[in-house]
């Protein structure tokens, strides 16, 4: 994708001549565009999540040869690259606790597969992005797993460790939380681990009661005999990980267990096997879990904290986003993170991607990794990250810079800082902004708002990538924010794919679905149902698909066939963006002449010496504007009911049309 600039000197040369009069002639509409073959000026980008785009093979789950195969399908919208979910092999269905960087998930197919998925799209002008994950890996990731084992492992400071948190952050000695002082401790940011005493080895156990008979005590002892004897009736179990129990052998009064031990984290006490609730956990108190050869240990079902064995200990580990199941990469101060391991290891895998023929990447959740959104570490950490990229894709041949896109899930103002890292963002403000207007039926204020968007991008980078879209993945559906509402849906996609930036286009929504987080994510992350009768790539959704809404009608195969469908109007507005530079990669300039109706928005598109007039109608009802200066005898696309009478454009509810000038 080429980066759009803010020239604003030729900005204000067309926008002064505002609405140049033309001779008024009978409005005739030319044919919708046809896709073109080579690469044009679209800009748009496809989301699509691996998983549940196309499955191939009919195992459930999507893969590199499904993407492969729709790739005509994609192209008929004037996509020019793709945002693939990520590939790699993970812990989670959705790819971002990632295990291996270097890697592709087997279940999406093999490598040279991916290869293959590459040189097609590219054989089509289409580009390919990997999303990629810098924040934190996996705590299934080989790294993590060598790093809280040892901490003399090479890994070890690849994430972020400490014994005592909260005292370590007060005196600035974690760099990724330095910036933020005592006020960077979150303790739903912490998660216990443990080092040392994974291998195996013969203890016993023995278990002191209270006069209730309810475990009290716990002590460890060596022993060379792991013969257990006694009745095994106790009903008190010894619990040391994946399901794994020892039930405790009454032997004269003498509660014991006896076993070839090997724990990663080390041990618990249960009183029932099928729940762990009402006090049937015991462990040990915080501070106070660890066990010390033959001597006792006070147990606690209130504090029970894993009791770790004597060999063990216990430390801490930070994860921005408050899960477990996510450990933070560990980059030191943002002004060296170059030298850091995890820096150079992850651009090690990134340059493998570069080498193979990616195009760019999209970086998740790029304000979370140095703690402190709002200070420059994360933009600097960003530029570095790109550069050590821009110079190895230069390397690999391109005269073009690498694309590089950033998550900041935040309002316009907060993410613009962040340009000095990074070339493009995601403007979620455009949507809110969008879906607001829609709602109210108000297009008044749009092009000014989205402007002033521009204008604070433009002190940070003139040649800044504004990556508009509506919904994505981690997000409520537009269709349901927009009530499911085709008329709005359509409306939406005709604003998105006319206004200035690059437009994403996420999966599903070219086809009007809906669908809310509110019972869990998956449900905004559905497949896409290609044919009426067919099925679709479900397999690691874990059934949770409105399959309501996946009707015969939702799928591609109906609405191909329909003019009126929400996918007529994204092949329509997006083959039009595509063939016209200036609706493309044009400046966006405001047109005064549809400022009597508070529900129109009017715009101009312009480049070079094409320059584009685009209306659209938030409201329901008709909208009658008058167009003194500008020509709307040349309509190169349209959407609802669209009448021109003279210099008179007749719009009916959320109606879209384009005229070229």
């Amino acid at each position: 994708m080429k980066k759009l600039s803010i020239l604003f000197a030729l900005a204000a040369a067309f926008l002064l001549q505002g609405c140049v009069a033309k001779e008024n002639t009978d409005p005739t509409p030319t044919p919708e565009p046809t896709p073109v073959v080579e690469a044009g000026t679209s800009g748009i980008t496809y989301q699509l999540l691996v998983y549940s785009f196309c499955d191939s093979d009919g195992d459930g789950c999507g893969d590199f040869k499904g993407i492969q195969s729709k790739l005509d399908y994609l192209k008929e919208m004037g996509v020019q690259a793709i945002w693939m979910s990520p590939i790699h092999p993970a812990a989670s269905y959705h790819g971002y606790d990632v295990k291996d960087y270097s890697a592709v998930n087997p279940d999406y197919g093999t490598e040279a597969d991916l290869k293959s998925l590459i040189d097609a799209a590219h054989a089509k002008g289409i580009k390919i992005y990997l999303d990629y994950v810098l924040n934190h890996t996996s705590k299934d990731h080989p790294w993590f797993l060598a790093a809280k084992a040892d901490p003399q492992s090479e890994y070890r400071d690849f994430y972020i460790f400490s014994d005592n948190p909260q005292a370590d952050i007060k005196a600035g000695k974690i760099d990724m939380i330095a910036k933020e002082g005592s006020s960077g401790y979150d303790s739903g940011q912490w998660f216990q681990c443990v080092s040392g005493g994974s291998g195996s080895q013969k203890v016993k156990f023995t278990l002191g009661l209270d006069g209730s008979r309810k475990p009290k005590t716990l002590t460890i002892s060596r022993t060379d005999d792991i013969t257990n004897s006694g009745t095994q009736n106790t009903g008190i179990y010894l619990y040391y990980g994946d399901g794994s129990t020892l039930q405790f052998y009454n032997d004269g009064g003498a509660y014991t267990a006896s076993l070839d031990l090997e724990s990663s984290w080390g041990v618990l006490i249960r009183t029932s096997l099928t729940t762990w609730d009402g006090g049937t956990k015991y462990g040990a108190p915080t501070g106070k879990n660890q066990l010390a050869w033959d001597e006792p240990l006070t147990l606690s079902n209130s504090d029970a904290q894993d009791i770790l064995l004597p060999s063990m200990s216990g430390t801490w580990y930070h994860s921005h986003m408050w899960t477990s199941w996510f450990a933070d990469l560990n980059y030191g101060p943002a002004g060296t993170c170059e030298t850091s391991g995890a820096f150079k290891a992850v651009c090690e895998s990134a340059d493998k991607w570069i080498n193979l023929g990616v195009d760019g990447f999209r970086l998740d959740a790029v304000k979370h990794i140095y703690h402190k959104a709002n200070s420059d570490e994360n933009p600097t950490f960003l530029k570095k990250f790109y550069d050590h990229c821009n110079a190895t894709y230069k390397a690999a041949g391109h005269t073009d810079d690498i694309y590089m896109v950033g998550e900041h899930f935040s309002d316009a103002s907060e993410v613009a800082p962040y340009y000095a890292g990074l070339p493009g963002f995601f403007e979620f403000s455009f949507w809110w902004t969008l879906k607001d207007a829609i709602n109210n039926g108000t297009g008044k204020d749009f092009v000014g708002t989205i402007q002033s968007y521009q204008n604070l991008y433009a002190k940070y980078r003139a040649d800044y990538i504004e990556a508009t879209k509506l919904s994505n993945h981690d997000e409520d559906r537009a269709g349901n924010d927009l009530g499911r509402s085709k008329a709005k849906m359509k409306l939406a996609g005709a604003v998105l794919l006319s206004c200035g930036g690059q437009p994403y286009i996420y999966q599903g929504e070219e086809l009007g679905y809906w669908g809310s987080k509110g019972s869990g994510d998956e449900y905004v992350r559905t497949p896409v149902k290609w044919t009426k009768n067919g099925g679709a790539a479900t397999g690691k959704l874990s059934g949770k698909v409105d399959n309501s809404m996946l009707s015969a009608d939702i799928s591609v195969e109906a609405q191909e066939a329909d003019a009126e469908s929400v996918l007529a109007v994204y092949k329509a507005w997006g083959a039009a963006r595509e063939q016209y530079p200036a609706l493309g990669e044009g400046l966006l300039g405001y047109c005064s002449e549809a400022s009597s109706n508070s529900a129109v928005s009017a715009w101009f598109r312009i480049k070079d010496n094409q320059k584009i007039l685009v209306v659209h109608n938030f409201g329901g009802g008709s909208a009658n504007i008058n167009f003194s200066n500008s020509n709307i005898d040349n309509m190169i696309v349209s959407d609802g009911q669209v009448s021109v009478s003279g210099k008179k454009l007749t719009l009916g509810g959320y109606a879209s049309a384009a005229f070229l000038q």
